[in-house]
């Protein structure tokens, strides 16, 4: 069995090429690249710099970088056309994209454009393909590409998408607490994850004949973690993943989810951090109060045993570190001996789980 799997975060685009007939997964291809929204965001500003408009065509792809130098580029005066699907990478709120500044155009009328243009693709496997074509590796026979973003899902417009990305995990979860049930086969899709559909499309179009997995980057991580021999041995633990924008943390209980909570990163210091973890663990935390901080929330599944009894905090994340600064005793997890490949060691299980 052969699963391309890429976990594409707000800094880099991890990727794990799993072969079963390795003798070990130390021998599996492993690359830790720049997230394509850095990639793009860069071209953006040298567009500025020489004060070109822009257009952008093709995928939902994650925002952050890019959408920040986008809005620059209009901030300095200059334009920027985006395609109805491209422009879903700016907000999953259309109305809100063009009162922001865009210009929001159908795709035949792109052929008219003088300027920057740039076609969006974050999952990229034509990339990949010659990159790896080089060390003879063959793409072509992969029978799996199991793909991790963040999505925060297309919102009902009186709701926040922060409210909304909690309330649909919660009601997956219900159904099925295990980390499993948050990984979707590509027909499987719930239709409010644009970004998850439009990286299967994407795969897709470059590896028809391979079946493709989607995962959020957060529970993807989570259920990496589990694969970590100490995780293994841990009956109670909180497993966190501290991402550059958003920390999530999940009690597990017997390989089961009793609770998530998840915030911005950039609002948690050191002490603001390791009080939520034990008032999380302890129960005491409630959903309006992280929303009130600006964070997206929190949710019980069952009533959770309380810190006192949490044997192991499992963390990762590229701001794992803060929680060196706390007083908790913490373990960076390491599944297939690497904490880069936390995310696509996640998406490998959740094949192996859902496809047996």
């Amino acid at each position: 069995m052969k699963i391309l799997a890429l976990d594409i975060g707000a800094g880099t685009k991890d990727v794990l090429l799993f072969d079963d007939t390795k003798e070990k997964i130390e021998n599996c291809i492993k690359m830790v690249l720049p997230t394509p929204s850095l990639t793009y965001a860069a071209k953006v500003r040298k567009a500025t710099i020489q004060r070109k408009d822009v257009l952008i065509t093709g995928s939902v792809i994650g925002g952050g970088a890019l959408s920040y130098a986008l809005k620059n580029h209009l901030r300095v005066g200059l334009k920027v056309f985006i395609t109805k699907r491209a422009a879903f990478t700016i907000r999953n709120d259309l109305d809100q994209v063009r009162k922001s500044g865009f210009k929001i155009i159908d795709q035949e009328e792109t052929d008219f454009f003088d300027g920057e243009s740039l076609e969006l693709e974050e999952v990229n496997i034509k990339q990949l393909k010659g990159f790896l074509g080089d060390f003879g590796e063959d793409l072509s026979d992969v029978d799996f590409v199991a793909i991790a973003v963040q999505d925060h899902g297309t919102s009902p417009k009186e709701m926040s998408d922060r409210q909304f990305r909690m309330e649909k995990f919660e009601e997956i979860l219900r159904n099925n607490p295990k980390p499993e049930a948050l990984a979707f086969k590509e027909g499987n899709i719930p239709s409010y994850f644009l970004r998850m559909r439009s990286a299967v499309k994407d795969s897709k179009k470059h590896l028809p004949n391979a079946k493709v997995l989607v995962m959020d980057t957060a529970p993807a991580a989570v259920f990496g973690c589990l694969e970590d021999p100490i995780a293994k041995n841990s009956k109670i633990s909180i497993i966190i993943n501290v991402g550059n924008g958003h920390t999530w943390a999940t009690l597990i209980e017997e390989n089961k989810i009793i609770g998530t909570v998840e915030h911005h990163t950039k609002m948690l210091t050191p002490k603001k951090l390791e009080q939520l973890l034990i008032r999380f663990a302890d129960g005491q935390v409630t959903n309006q109060e992280i929303f009130l901080d600006n964070g997206h929330g929190v949710f019980f599944l069952d009533k959770p045993c309380g810190f006192s009894q949490i044997e192991k905090i499992i963390a990762t994340g590229p701001n794992r570190s803060i929680l060196n600064k706390t007083n908790l005793q913490t373990y960076f997890a390491a599944p297939y001996g690497d904490v880069m490949m936390t995310g696509p060691a996640g998406l490998v299980e959740a094949v192996k789980k859902l496809y047996k």
